[in-house]
């Protein structure tokens, strides 16, 4: 940006794009606009404030105080409850448990802590958690009848045989059957329920209900809004810490006994436990739960608060700080992808491509990092004995409220890095 400013506009420098700000001066008062006004250096306090207040609701925008009470009825940032179902932080964990995130402490402990440390989690490991099921089948293009997997690019393929193998499961399960509702949790673009319509379109008592807390364009489920036969499809953008299963009118409503399955294709960190969680305080409601079947991913984004299996953690002795730990450990086991090299010295990447090696090798790696103290193979063995220990502090809380739990290889490293899925199924049902 140059240091001339342009006249007769708002003198506010934007701090992201660094350059001004494109409204005009809104008062003779001031040489900012409305909006920027509170950044005004040459008005004092009390006239700032008369012409302008930051939002109660959002403070990232200033509203005029005179229109306060209109703006807050009408402001996107206002809480929204969109029904009985809409009951705020009902599946977050209790606030007796809270405790501080501890984002840096990988570089707040020596060498020979972090050492001893994983000697420690490496014999729970062993001693506690069960490696996760095999998955025989290879082939699930079946499972997809209206699509052409091979005509497609490697990234779309990927994902469409992760869809596929979540069905196998599903029909392994012999959980594609009428009265069902089908909850996709983190729906997305609800490419999974998509996909899954196809195998039981002929059947007008299965339902589809999408929870996203983000809106999203060019979904998936807008090819289904006009079909007046088969399966209905319902979207309700809602954070899934708020949902109260029991009350969705697809479950409490329905006039005959509708069985429920909770889906998800990679659901992002605490979102799988906020799941969890709801899915089990259903179950005590209704009973309704009939499975669950989770692609889970991104371990390093856990928070000790929204953890379902702090149980399992605390009958270990192992606290909040080395959960920390432990949740800051599980991006180790992703680190083929970075760093391993095939034979013919290139790189390979996540979606199929294979890049030409640096001159620098696997071992050139920071003397600032921790990552020098082992091997690329000790570290993804590192990593994934951390994910699937937190992964188990979730079979362990299921087990303990009324499913039976496993993790399974839904698919090959291959196709995605994040290749386990959590399924559990009623023990009631």
């Amino acid at each position: 940006m140059t240091d001339e400013l342009v006249p007769n506009r708002c003198r506010y420098i934007c701090p992201r794009k660094q350059r001004q700000c494109k409204m005009s001066p809104s008062t003779s008062l001031s040489l900012y606009c409305m909006e920027h006004l509170l950044f005004d250096p040459d008005l004092d306090e009390a006239t700032k404030e008369s012409l302008r207040i930051p939002c109660p609701l959002n403070p990232q925008h200033s509203i005029s105080p005179h229109d306060l009470q209109r703006h807050i009825r009408k402001c996107n940032q206002r809480p929204r409850i969109l029904g009985p179902f809409h009951r705020p932080n009902c599946n977050s964990g209790l606030e007796c448990d809270n405790h501080d995130d501890y984002s840096t402490i990988l570089q707040d402990i020596t060498d020979e802590e972090l050492q001893a440390f994983i000697i420690r989690m490496e014999a729970i490991h062993d001693n506690f958690v069960k490696e996760p099921v095999g998955n025989a089948q290879t082939n699930f293009d079946c499972y997809l009848p209206h699509v052409n997997v091979d005509e497609l690019g490697n990234r779309s393929r990927k994902h469409l045989q992760q869809i596929g193998s979540i069905i196998a499961s599903l029909v392994q399960l012999n959980l594609l059957q009428a009265n069902t509702c089908f909850v996709e949790m983190g729906a997305g673009r609800g490419q999974l329920s998509h996909e899954l319509h196809a195998c039981v379109k002929q059947e007008s008592t299965v339902q589809f209900v999408l929870i996203e807390r983000d809106h999203q364009r060019y979904r998936f489920d807008a090819h289904h809004r006009r079909d007046h036969q088969g399966p209905s499809f319902e979207r309700y953008r809602l954070d899934i810490r708020d949902l109260y299963l029991a009350e969705l009118p697809s479950i409490k409503n329905s006039q005959s006994e509708k069985h429920t399955v909770i889906i998800s294709k990679h659901l992002c960190g605490g979102a799988t436990d906020l799941a969890l969680r709801c899915a089990v305080d259903a179950q005590r409601n209704s009973q309704s739960i009939q499975a669950i079947i989770i692609a889970l991913c991104c371990h390093h984004r856990l928070l000790w608060n929204d953890y379902a299996g702090k149980e399992f953690f605390r009958r270990l002795n192992l606290t909040p700080k080395d959960f920390s730990l432990i949740r800051t450990l599980t991006s180790w086991g992703t680190c083929e992808n970075r760093h391993r090299m095939t034979q013919d010295g290139k790189r390979s990447t996540m979606d199929g491509i294979s890049l030409q090696s640096s001159t620098s090798t696997s071992t050139d790696r920071s003397t600032y990092s921790k990552q020098r103290l082992f091997s690329v193979e000790e570290q993804e063995n590192i990593g994934l004995k951390a994910k699937r220990i937190l992964d188990w502090g979730r079979i362990e809380y299921l087990d303990e409220n009324g499913f039976s739990a496993h993790l399974k290889v839904y698919v090959s490293k291959s196709i995605t890095l994040e290749n386990i899925a959590l399924i559990a199924t009623s023990l009631t049902n």
